[in-house]
């Protein structure tokens, strides 16, 4: 399920499923052959038994043993054909189940491709929405071939049945059911447009409550309780609105094909009726019953039809929920054989990031990297610092920026190759704190006590209930935010362990400065020859960094050390100031403690 494939009705369908179902498909051949032939031996049944009372019609007592055998025969079809239906069905659905599973796999596979500005722009419920209903759409249509095959095979099977007990009893049953099925597709263009109109505000009623389970606290500390729940609440009449316009036209739909079917099967035996009778004097009860018994068939099969194809309809609709994701340009991976792990010094040239609002936040940056360095990004707020960390990162793809790897230019479009980033704002996973360290990496009982030790959150551990095996809830609500920090940077600190290069963006601006300066002081030892790029907001950690990049207005104003940028920056003396003298008020931790 590509971008250049995912146009199209029921052939999408089948597309997905074809694709999704590798490493399955013969057996789903095979099971498809099976199904249609079991419901080939199921429309033999009203045949034999037509032949079964017209044997006793015209022999009387003399044709009961072949009435018998009639009989015996139908009895066989239909053991034929749960033999080969039941097996075929248990195929058919494992087939539907290993098919969802891989397209949700690939679907979170694209989602997890994709640049951090695309989910920005996404919200977080708006998305899982789109793959419940994909991958359920796939699950549903793949697990219904059957009823498909018999549809079809139902509907030619007495037709050509018809004809060949009377031509124009036949060729009439065929021309009244073209015109159930022109109704029919006119009612469901109606229902299509319905449908991505109940997705739509679907989606936007599972994000509103995503939303309020998500931001909780935030809900009971503030007492808005009823204001979210009525928020909420006119989401959901949002939902309801198409569908009840689509109870009326579904109500429409089956009065037409129900009052349709009675006509059609009423007028179909009565053409046969005079026709016999016309052209042999006589109608034969058998033949008679056959021909009802087909146009009943016919007419139920439609009714299928009818309820089968709105559900199509739905599926194709549904399906085509994850056309943004798909649609969307991925993030940028590096060439093959283009390996610079061994680089000593790297230089961004022109960096330039402009918003969707057209402000730059990026303008023009130049920054020079060398491996083993402890540099400090300083500034403003809206300085540019935590988008000139996103950019390297690759979560922000730059409008333009060159990048030369030991003097040579590169193809790299970001540094997403070479570095890991450990935010701000630490994203919390409802699972245990070992999972939440570790993501399913296998780490080690040393390496992940070591982190702990040196992002200070081992005597946080000691506090909690469990230790590290402690059940964190849903984004960390059970945590504080400094506590939530300490965890993000140890899983950092996990997953740096083989980067030559490190950004940190403020990861412990909820944390108390003398905790700060020593969880500092333990990652730039820790990190070896790795090149930490860090924001700053609290000046007290700089003696620690040799070289400090100040920023404004999302340029470079200028590079050097602590002492450098005090003697040639009146900006950078101001922030030096005014911190200085906040922290001496304040009681905070020694400006220049090393």
């Amino acid at each position: 399920m590509t971008p250049s494939t995912h146009r199209g009705g029921i052939g999408r369908l089948y597309s997905v499923l074809w694709t999704h179902a590798r490493g399955m498909r013969l057996r789903m051949v095979v099971a498809l052959v099976a199904l249609a032939g079991a419901q080939i031996a199921r429309l033999t049944i009203p045949w034999l038994f037509g032949c079964a009372v017209n044997a006793l019609q015209t022999q009387g007592e003399a044709g009961l043993r072949e009435a018998g055998w009639y009989l015996v025969a139908m009895l066989a079809a239909a053991i034929v054909a749960w033999a080969m239906h039941g097996p075929a069905r248990i195929v058919e659905r494992r087939t539907a189940l290993y098919a969802r599973e891989r397209l949700a796999d690939a679907l979170f596979a694209r989602l997890l491709s994709l640049p951090l500005r695309w989910h920005e722009q996404h919200h977080s419920g708006d998305t899982l929405h789109r793959l419940q209903k994909t991958t359920g759409a796939l699950f549903g249509f793949a697990q219904n071939q059957f009823i498909y095959l018999q549809n079809l095979i139902s509907i030619i099977g007495p037709i050509v049945a018809l004809v060949a007990v009377s031509l124009l009893t036949g060729l009439a049953t065929l021309a009244g059911y073209v015109v159930v099925a022109i109704l029919l597709l006119r009612f469901d263009r109606v229902m299509v447009r319905l449908v991505r109109e109940e997705n739509a505000a679907d989606r936007r009623y599972t994000s509103s409550v995503v939303d309020s389970a998500g931001n909780i606290s935030t809900v009971l500390t503030l007492g808005l309780q009823e204001a979210v729940r009525g928020a909420v609440r006119a989401r959901h009449l949002e939902v309801s609105k198409p569908l009840d316009r689509s109870i009326v036209v579904n109500e429409g739909k089956w009065a037409t094909i129900d009052l349709l079917n009675n006509a059609m099967r009423v007028g179909v035996v009565a053409l046969y009726a005079w026709l016999s009778w016309r052209d042999t004097g006589a109608v034969l009860v058998g033949t008679a019953v056959m021909v009802y018994q087909y146009t009943q068939q016919i007419g139920t099969v439609v009714g299928s039809m009818a309820q089968h194809w709105g559900e199509l309809v739905r599926h194709q609709t549904d399906i085509a929920s994850a056309d943004p994701i798909l649609d969307a340009t991925p993030r940028w991976s590096p060439p093959t054989g283009e390996d610079h792990t061994a680089w000593k010094s790297i230089r961004i040239e022109g960096a330039v990031l402009c918003h969707p609002n057209g402000a730059r936040g990026l303008d023009g940056v130049d920054l020079e990297l060398r491996r083993g360095a402890r540099v400090a990004l300083v500034g403003p707020s809206g300085a540019g610092k935590s988008t000139l960390l996103r950019v390297l990162a690759g979560l922000y793809p730059a409008d333009a920026m060159r990048i030369l790897v030991d003097g040579r230019a590169t193809a790299l479009p970001d540094l997403s190759s070479l570095a890991i980033l450990v935010p701000q704002e630490p994203e919390i996973f409802e699972s245990d704190v070992r999972s939440n360290l570790t993501l399913g990496v296998p780490r080690s009982e040393a390496d992940v006590a070591r982190a702990c030790e040196i992002a200070c959150l081992a005597p946080v551990l000691e506090a909690l209930p469990g230790g590290i095996a402690a059940v964190i809830s849903e984004r960390g609500a059970n945590l504080s935010g400094g506590q939530r920090q300490r965890l993000a940077l140890a899983r950092g600190l996990l997953a740096a362990s083989q980067s030559s290069m490190v950004l940190l963006d403020e990861p412990t601006s909820s944390i108390d400065p003398v905790t700060e300066a020593r969880i500092y002081d333990g990652v730039l030892a820790s990190l070896g020859d790795a090149c930490v790029v860090s924001s700053i907001h609290r000046l007290h950690l700089l003696p620690r960094f040799d070289t400090i990049v100040l920023l404004d207005a999302g340029r470079v104003v200028d590079a050097g050390s602590l002492d450098q940028l005090l003697e040639r920056q009146p900006l950078f003396r101001e922030m030096w100031r005014g911190y200085t003298s906040d922290a001496s008020g304040s009681g905070g931790a020694g400006i220049r403690a090393a």
